[in-house]
């Protein structure tokens, strides 16, 4: 793939490890392997922290699905940029088949068969023989099968490049979910598969109604306004592509199996594999209908909800969020899930950026003082951060930037008369300069009700010069905490790297919390590393990042985050009543 060793994404591991899975079905030497290293590279581009962070830290097989030998494999993979084994069996392969295996519906199979025989090199290759009417020609495919593959990469190469970020998925769902609610057939309407389970990044739209007009229902849905080609249309499902390329299915259910198919797709893969292993030895099958008693051909029990059909298999109902086969259900099974922390829940927000002139270094807030205290009122909250990033140190010393802090703290004191039921909090994120110190002094951070350290700058050191840099900003006594502690932008950067352990004891020592950041596209920290900081001891601040009010409501996904890594209330500061 001409990657350097160790620099592999997870996309790219993903996809070297479904190539692998692909070489087995063909070959036929395993089915068991096949699967196994399918529901690895499903869990590898899931996964909410980079896998070469796991490798690095020795904990590779935490992650669901990642068993010895492929987690031997992939210390292999990150060592030497490439495995033997994986070589060995993709041997007597033809190249071109594994490019191919991208195409929605296309099996390895179908694949093997069509680069072998067509010689068909690329995803372009296919089209043209498609065009060339030459797929049609070969044994085992004919017209129907030539149309169908045209039709499949159209799609595929008329895609949206990238996953969607969890809140442009949400916003698209919920104008759907909007536009169908006026049907009077509608009893409920809710997202399904990674969507409802809230990770950062989504594929394709999913959405179940329950109701018992399932014409009605496909006939408004496939009238949406921004729909761009109706992909399929069935008796109880649909599926369309939206003028930007997203694909939406849309599933109908009567009220009374709703539960059966609500849990079916919500997912994941893996969730749904353990719990079909539970049922088996129970004598019991599993579908998105219900579950049989004694097997496929035994008699179907409908579950109107979720909650019954966990209940009926002997475990509590398991949050979406929770869903990944990391525990939860044997924790289901014996009654100690996490009392999962809700969007109620918080007191206010550490990490909101105005618009005071601070002569700050980058990004100014958009929003005045007295708007994010009115903003911050309506959401309940009992204190909010009045926040900038820190001023520029090229142009200020540290006795102009005093003056500077002093003169916001008078616009805060200010406001805060005008607003006395919520507490404004004097903070600032503060540059950690490449050279390990702050944009701050001790004389400037002392002036401050909060001061969360952030590195915006020189993200490429290696592991342990920015490990340092960190710490050495969380070992400084007047500062609070971290944020947006990988660094990451989904889509766009993967981040830094840092030993965590020794963040997680830097801040179980010095009393310094870690952020979840809400902005839509960082959701940092990673749910992994949030359930990893909980195990530690390390307390969390869920905090918006907001450089403008209405980013303020995005709290929800920091939440969500939240719960993905199994945090409870008591794990997030700012779910008290007052701060510090």
């Amino acid at each position: 793939m001409g990657v350097m060793a160790g620099s592999f994404s997870n996309k790219e591991v993903a996809q070297i490890l479904r190539e692998v899975a692909a070489a087995y079905e063909v070959k036929g030497n395993s089915y068991f392997q096949a699967r196994a290293y399918h529901a690895a590279a499903e869990v590898i581009e899931q996964a909410g922290t980079l896998i070469k962070d796991l490798w690095e830290q020795g904990k590779l097989q935490e992650l669901p699905g990642i068993g010895g030998n492929i987690s031997q494999h992939l210390d292999e993979l990150f060592r030497t940029g490439k495995v033997k084994h994986f070589t060995q069996v993709k041997k007597g392969l033809p190249p071109g088949m594994f490019p191919l295996l991208q195409i929605p519906g296309l099996g390895p199979k179908s694949a093997y068969k069509l680069a072998k025989a067509l010689n068909v090199k690329s995803v372009n290759d296919l089209k043209k023989a498609c065009q060339q009417n030459r797929v049609a020609r070969l044994e085992g495919f004919g017209k129907t099968s030539q149309e169908k593959i045209l039709h499949s990469l159209k799609s595929f190469l008329t895609k949206t490049p990238a996953r969607m970020l969890l809140p442009v998925a949400d916003y698209t769902a919920q104008k759907i979910i909007s536009f169908l609610a006026p049907l009077p057939s509608i009893i409920r309407v809710d997202p399904l598969g990674s969507l409802r389970r809230m990770a950062s990044t989504i594929g394709d739209i999913d959405l179940a109604v329950a109701s018992s007009n399932p014409a009605q229902i496909i006939d408004k849905f496939l009238k949406f306004p921004d729909t761009q080609e109706i992909i399929n249309q069935g008796k109880v499902e649909a599926s369309l592509r939206l003028s930007n390329g997203t694909r939406v299915d849309l599933r109908v259910q009567d009220a009374a199996g709703y539960g059966a198919l609500l849990q079916h797709y919500t997912g994941s893969k893996r969730h749904n594999i353990h719990l079909r292993e539970l049922a088996r030895t129970k004598n019991l099958s599993l579908s998105e209908y219900g579950i049989r008693k004694g097997g496929k051909r035994g008699r179907l029990i409908k579950f109107a909800t979720e909650e019954e059909f966990y209940s009926y298999l002997g475990l509590d109902w398991i949050p979406p969020e929770l869903r990944e086969d990391t525990g939860e259900i044997e924790a289901a099974q014996e009654k100690k899930l996490p009392q999962l922390v809700k969007t109620s829940d918080i007191k206010g927000d550490l990490h909101v950026h105005c618009n005071f002139d601070l002569e700050e270094s980058h990004d100014a807030g958009q929003s005045s003082i007295e708007e994010i205290a009115q903003k911050g009122i309506e959401l309940g909250y009992h204190y909010i951060a009045i926040g900038n990033h820190s001023p520029s140190v090229s142009r200020h010393n540290q006795d102009q930037i005093r003056h500077l802090i002093l003169a916001k703290q008078k616009e805060i004191n200010r406001v805060q008369k005008k607003f006395p039921q919520i507490k404004l909090l004097n903070m600032i994120e503060v540059d950690v300069l490449a050279n390990k110190t702050l944009a701050l002094d001790d004389n400037n951070l002392k002036l401050l009700d909060i001061a969360i350290a952030g590195v915006h700058s020189s993200l490429n050191q290696p592991k342990e010069q920015m490990t340092e840099r960190v710490l050495a900003a969380l070992n400084n006594p007047y500062i609070h905490g971290l944020a947006h502690p990988t660094g990451r932008l989904l889509n766009q950067r993967k981040g830094y790297e840092l030993n965590w352990d020794k963040v997680f004891t830097a801040c179980i020592k010095g009393d310094k919390f870690l952020e979840i950041n809400s902005f839509y596209n960082r959701l940092d920290l990673p749910d992994m590393l949030i359930k990893q900081a909980i195990k530690a001891g390390v307390k969390l601040a869920i905090n918006t990042d907001a450089h403008e009010i209405n980013s303020l409501n995005l709290i929800k996904y920091g939440v969500a985050t939240a719960r993905r890594g199994w945090a409870e209330k008591k794990n997030i500061i700012n779910t008290k009543n007052t701060f510090p």
